[in-house]
């Protein structure tokens, strides 16, 4: 009985490690570590300042720090430090005593972005952020990158903006702020930023550099083509740029208003058909041709073509025997309009009368 006793137990005591054995044979992987299940930490938060505040944004996550899907999300935390000026410290532990939770009731999707605008600000402080995605409870993203900004209320957009077109290039002049946007008189000095765009388009692109005076040359701006401007006055303020409002903008097309330089060497040779001509060609590559004067007996000044030769050379045929005809050229270029240059040097030819 004692052996029938024990091979029974020995039996029992099988099947349960099979069952166990059967049980685990449903896992796929390992388990997986909680922390790897927290959200990716955001890497991209950015800072933008605003009349009345400071607009913060970033990306929304869409991965666990796994690489899997992130499926829900409750919303963000933002740490928010603020700092006198006369005590901030570059470099020591931001004191972040503020918690700020942003609600998400949303789906993650690639490519979206949050937007939060922080308005209860003060100028001479320094405030430095991040960000985190709260998943869950006990479910915090890492932190984000930091941004860290002195924000100051902004100038108001500089007036009298004008834009010309000169023979050099496209002009451009304004007049300071006065006031900033709180309506309090300006007590400081400026720089500014040029934005420029192509007509029938929103996307401004500022000029490189920032201007020191209330006027500035665009040399780069291309024939024929039509651009917007517009500019705004920046404040360098401990070492953050405080952009302010940006005036009305205005268009203007550049067009080519620089006539050709005047042809050179002209030279008038009587010839048994009449009198000829003969001058330089003109080695700018935009000259589309020469137009001819002349100034006869009756001192009546003719041009002789109307449509520009294409030829460094002319034969006038319509002379008369008997007096002195003077001759002067000019350069035409391809702009629309065209441009027209000074007139050449003159060429002089005596006509005679032939003797009967």
């Amino acid at each position: 009985m004692d052996n029938i006793a024990r091979i029974i137990s020995w039996k029992r005591l099988i099947i349960f490690a099979f069952c166990i054995l059967l049980a685990s044979c449903g896992r796929k992987a390992p388990p997986v570590p909680p922390g790897t299940l927290r959200p990716k930490a955001i890497k991209d938060l950015s800072y933008k300042i605003i009349p009345d505040g400071i607009e913060l944004k970033w990306s929304v996550p869409v991965r666990n720090r796994d690489g899997s899907p992130l499926v829900r999300i409750k919303g963000f935390r933002l740490l928010k430090a603020e700092i006198p000026l006369e005590e901030y410290c570059e470099g020591c532990p931001p004191p972040f005593g503020q918690l700020i939770e942003v609600p998400f009731d949303a789906k993650p999707e690639k490519a979206r972005k949050m937007v939060y605008e922080d308005r209860t600000v003060h100028s001479g402080t320094q405030y430095i952020y991040k960000v985190c995605t709260v998943k869950g409870w006990l479910n915090v993203s890492d932190t984000s990158n930091q941004v860290s900004l002195a924000w100051h209320v902004l100038p108001s957009a500089p007036s009298g903006f004008i834009v010309q077109l000169t023979k050099d290039g496209i002009y451009l002049s304004w007049q300071a702020p006065s006031k900033w946007t709180d309506g309090r008189p300006v007590d400081k000095g400026f720089l500014y930023r040029i934005y420029r765009a192509g007509t029938g388009t929103d996307k401004w692109k500022p000029l490189p550099g920032l201007v020191d005076s209330t006027g500035y040359l665009d040399l780069s701006a291309k024939k024929k083509a039509r651009y917007q401007y517009r500019v705004a006055a920046v404040l360098p303020y401990h070492g953050t740029e405080i952009e302010g409002l940006c005036t009305r903008e205005t268009t203007v097309q550049p067009t080519d208003i620089i006539p050709p330089a005047a042809p050179v060497g002209l030279v008038a040779v009587r010839s048994a058909d009449g009198v000829e001509l003969f001058w330089q060609e003109e080695t700018e590559s935009d000259i589309s041709g020469y137009i001819v004067y002349r100034k006869g007996p009756d001192e009546l000044i003719d041009k002789l073509n109307n449509k520009p030769l294409p030829v460094s050379g002319f034969l006038d045929r319509t002379i008369l025997p008997g007096g002195l005809y003077s001759y002067w050229i000019t350069a035409v270029d391809k702009a629309d309009p065209p441009n027209e240059s000074p007139l050449s040097d003159i060429a002089e030819v005596e006509v005679v009368k032939e003797k009967p």
